[in-house]
């Protein structure tokens, strides 16, 4: 990854780690046959200093990742437009690494678990995610090793804005 032009725009790590453990969507891009971007919403979860997805056992994601696993994951933790100002808070982050295939079941499980309690905290334990889990030979579990990470936000400053210029 380029160094920021910003830099007064870059979070510290921590920062950068509590926008993918807080953000609750983010979009993966991997780069199809002919060399152009392929970018896909994920739900997604950050466990253990990776990025763990889930998805179905074939489509263009998989193949572009079965030719080159090379990926990029950006989040956005808040966007609050603030027109009088000319500006957004913001706090986001992008994520560079390789993606590959989890196939160890204990893995897989973990993983699954994880996107549980984040997603679905509430519902861990229950007869529907009994159901759900005795569906995971179904889906595919993948985990991104990350080889870079890099936070942004207004003035490096990782902040909660519902209204625009109030901290």
């Amino acid at each position: 990854m380029r160094p920021m032009r910003r830099v007064d725009r870059k979070t510290s790590q921590e920062d950068a780690v509590r926008i993918l453990q807080e953000s609750d969507t983010g979009f993966l891009s991997t780069i199809n046959e002919d060399g152009s971007p392929y970018c896909v919403p994920m739900a997604f979860v950050y466990l253990d200093g990776a990025l763990y997805f889930h998805c179905a056992r074939a489509g263009q994601k998989l193949d572009n990742l079965q030719r080159d696993a090379r990926a990029c994951f950006t989040c956005v933790l808040h966007s609050k437009t603030a027109p009088a100002e000319y500006t957004i808070y913001f706090a986001s982050c992008v994520a560079e690494g390789t993606v590959h295939v989890v196939e160890s079941e204990e893995e897989r499980l973990r993983a699954k678990r994880a996107l549980t309690e984040k997603y679905c905290p509430d519902h861990l334990d229950c007869p529907a995610y009994d159901r759900m889990m005795r569906g995971m030979p179904a889906i595919v579990i993948l985990r991104m090793d990350l080889s870079d990470l890099c936070g942004k936000a207004n003035k490096g400053q990782l902040k909660h804005v519902d209204v625009p210029g109030v901290e």
